[in-house]
């Protein structure tokens, strides 16, 4: 392990492993958004502040059991260390045949980068791992359209339409994932897996829900529904995520639209962006998961919409009797995996690296430390029971547990147009 990301640890600072190009610059900070919730430097200097304020506890299980984390370089020596770290075997040998000595470039998110994870590749193919991180979708496309080389891409589903047709991204041979009739058909289904032609463009890996989180000691009725949250006449002050599409889609699935976002018409956009302007209930939005926690710790909301269950675990933490509830018009479900990029040098390598991230041993990983939904049915085998009835690992895509796929609308920009009138 780099001795400089040990010591960014042992500060209680996450800091990115990242290895880039001469001439690339290293990201600051980057993080697992299951959407695109966008941490700003400010915020997170925000949350080191909170600790020092006496906020620890919270902000260190909000951190730990969500899926954002922040990484933060301590100072530009750690930042400058960070962009030429690697994960590479000491003195590999040959045993891994042709695979040994080379390189696969893993370009993602920073917590996909697990140690527990990348060490037992390294061990058993004698390959390096180089690990640049980006911050965010955007973030991906500009550098893959710019010429960044990298073999394996971390993609989301809904946000990959563009760099597919842009020929960023070569279609997945399925036949060279060993557990790819194991995946659960209901993660495979929905936009940016499987195109309308068959091809795959992700392997899809993780995912999880949005719903609705509430203090269950502040409403009379338990929320069960956006109709509900949206009503009018809802007794108590709300947040709405900042997230424009989502939000937009939520208060149409309130309205009977949908639920599909590509089934929500321009007329109907309009309808719920009149209803969301106005309401009076609307006390603020929020963007971070920490934003979100210190709104409902300090009385100032009573629920909030595209929230995730680990808001309220984080608040019941705390003592506060927080609720996490999907509505009666359907969770949407983020999910997210690995692809290939079009420019990949080592196929090889690539496929090896999917495959050792399906495989369930590793899956049990990300599902005990960040709580993710897990995409390999084989996880089943191994995982305990209560870990299984507590994600609903048994299949994300069950009818009581996720029934939308996320995604985004072929008119984009016309959503955004649209709540800018609520947003200013």
């Amino acid at each position: 392990m780099p001795q400089p990301r040990a010591a960014a640890q042992m500060s209680g600072v996450t800091r990115n492993r990242a290895v880039v190009d001469s001439g690339e610059e290293c990201s600051l900070y980057s993080f697992r958004r299951p959407k695109r919730v966008i941490y700003s430097y400010a915020k997170a200097i925000t949350a080191v502040l909170l600790i020092g304020n006496g906020s620890e506890d919270l902000w260190g299980r909000l951190m730990k059991d969500t899926k954002r984390k922040v990484a933060l370089g301590v100072s530009m020596g750690l930042l400058a260390a960070a962009c030429g770290s690697d994960v590479s075997s000491a003195g590999s040998g040959s045993d891994a045949g042709e695979l040994a000595s080379s390189t696969v470039v893993f370009f993602g998110y920073e917590d996909s980068f697990l140690d527990s994870v990348l060490d037992p590749f390294v061990e058993s193919t004698g390959m390096d791992v180089k690990t640049p991180a980006f911050a965010d979708e955007d973030e991906t496309e500009t550098k893959l359209r710019a010429g960044f080389e990298a073999d394996v891409v971390e993609l989301c589903a809904g946000e990959v339409g563009s760099m597919i047709e842009s020929g960023l991204l070569q279609p997945v041979d399925t036949s060279r994932i060993s557990a790819w009739d194991s995946v659960f058909d209901s993660v495979k289904a929905g936009e940016g897996v499987i195109a309308e032609n068959g091809d795959v463009y992700i392997v899809p890996l993780q995912g999880g829900p949005f719903g609705i989180v509430y203090l269950a000691e502040e409403v009379t009725t338990p929320i069960t529904s956006y109709s509900q949250l949206f009503d009018p006449g809802f007794d108590g002050d709300i947040a709405v995520s900042e997230e424009s599409i989502s939000t937009i889609w939520d208060v149409a699935m309130a309205l009977g639209h949908g639920p599909e976002v590509d089934q929500i018409t321009d007329a109907q956009v309009v309808e719920a962006v009149d209803v969301l302007t106005g309401l009076d209930t609307v006390r603020t939005t929020w963007s971070e998961d920490g934003d979100l926690v210190q709104l409902f710790a300090a009385g100032e909301i009573i629920a909030a919409n595209h929230a995730t269950p680990d808001i309220a675990e984080a608040l019941q933490d705390e003592g506060i009797n927080a609720v996490y509830v999907a509505p009666e018009e359907g969770q949407i479900l983020w999910k997210c995996g690995q692809g290939i990029s079009a420019n990949a040098t080592n196929l090889d390598g690539a496929y090896a690296l999917i495959n050792h991230y399906l495989d369930p041993e590793m899956q049990l990983i990300f599902a005990e430390e960040y709580g993710y939904l897990a995409s390999n049915s084989e996880i089943l085998d191994i995982a305990p029971q209560e870990l299984v009835d507590d994600l609903g690992l048994a299949d994300p895509g069950a009818i009581d547990l996720v029934t939308i796929a996320e995604g985004l609308p072929d008119n984009e920009d016309f959503w955004e147009e649209e709540w800018s009138r609520f947003a200013g």
